[in-house]
């Protein structure tokens, strides 16, 4: 770390000398849009009659719900489905797409390998896993078409980054969609693109130039601590690599290199400058997407009546047991 501090101040007295250089100009063409909305898919809502965003609660409300309906439906054809669902993310999960950037997460938590194997636990815990997984391959195909159907036809919808994506017009998750939202072809389309709001919102960060510059800053700071790594992708496959050799002392090695990338990360413009090209680059996306994201909060809110009344329904009687199908242990 005596390395990277005597980066920070070497590179302290270039800004001295040269404050209008190439790099600080990008950097402060980058932070002048740090009065725009936050990042991710959440933003503000069209102007035109705007729909209000459900709550977390709320959508967690249409889940469970969407849920109950497909165990009805799946039991109807004779096969499990838990209506509880699988375990929800553990808080210690963040997302960092443009590199670690905080000091003090990056020395409690690492990469979040930890929390990763934990998640990978409780999964493999899920119910649903563990009942397709006792069925035979015969039993397994049926239950997969009962809930998803005999092949992705009737729904298409393009992401932002281009991807089609199809899927079934039959099948419990099918039923259970358009039992709640009405409209499925709608419902279909809109989640399928504002669920892919975020990876079409960090794609264009990273084809910046200003993005590009910002790494290469990032990187000599790395080689300055003896960690010649060209970017911080190449620096969590070298973290994947230590929690795959799972040797004592793994996980210590892999909090000291997220450190050091999150140190390198806020001593240069990276931070910064990712964070303003996030704002930026997230405007902009959920500007030219913008009716979807209205249709979707829409159809939530009118879903949410519909989504109370399944859960009231579920909690005074108990579910229906499977008639035929699969083993039901």
């Amino acid at each position: 770390m005596r390395r990277v501090r005597g980066y920070l101040r070497r590179r302290r007295r270039e800004r001295g000398r040269a404050r209008l250089g190439p790099a600080a100009a990008a950097l402060a063409a980058a932070l002048a849009v740090t009065s725009l909305a936050g990042c991710g898919e959440r933003g503000p809502a069209p102007p035109a009659g705007p729909a209000r965003e459900p709550s977390a609660a709320q959508s967690r409300l249409l889940e469970r719900a969407e849920r109950v309906l497909v165990a009805r439906c799946m039991a109807e054809r004779g096969f499990e489905y838990a209506a509880t669902g699988p375990p929800e993310a553990t808080p210690e999960r963040r997302s960092f797409p443009y590199g670690l950037d905080d000091v003090e997460w990056a020395r409690a938590h690492g990469y979040g390998g930890r929390a990763e194997r934990a998640a990978a636990e409780a999964r493999r815990a899920d119910p649903d896993q563990r009942y397709f997984q006792r069925l035979s391959a015969r039993e397994r195909a049926a239950a997969r078409t009962a809930l998803m159907g005999a092949a992705p036809v009737g729904l298409k919808a393009t992401t932002p980054t281009g991807m089609t994506l199809t899927a079934s017009t039959d099948g419990c998750l099918a039923r259970a969609q358009r039992a709640l939202y009405g409209d499925l072809a709608a419902w279909f389309r809109v989640k399928v693109v504002t669920m892919n709001l975020r990876p079409a919102q960090e794609e264009r960060v990273r084809r910046d130039p200003r993005y590009a510059e910002a790494v290469g800053r990032w990187a000599a700071c790395m080689r300055a601590a003896g960690r010649p790594y060209a970017s911080p992708d190449d620096s969590r496959r070298a973290a994947a690599a230590l929690a795959e050799d799972a040797a004592p002392g793994a996980d210590a090695a892999e909090t000291a290199l997220a450190v050091t990338e999150a140190t390198c990360a806020t001593a240069t413009p990276l931070a910064q400058v990712s964070r303003a090209l996030d704002r930026t680059y997230g405007e902009e996306v959920r500007t030219r997407h913008q009716d979807e994201i209205a249709l979707r909060r829409r159809l939530q809110n009118d879903a949410l009546p519909k989504a109370e009344r399944v859960l009231s329904q579920h909690t005074a009687r108990p579910s229906p047991a499977p008639t035929s199908g699969g083993p039901h242990a």
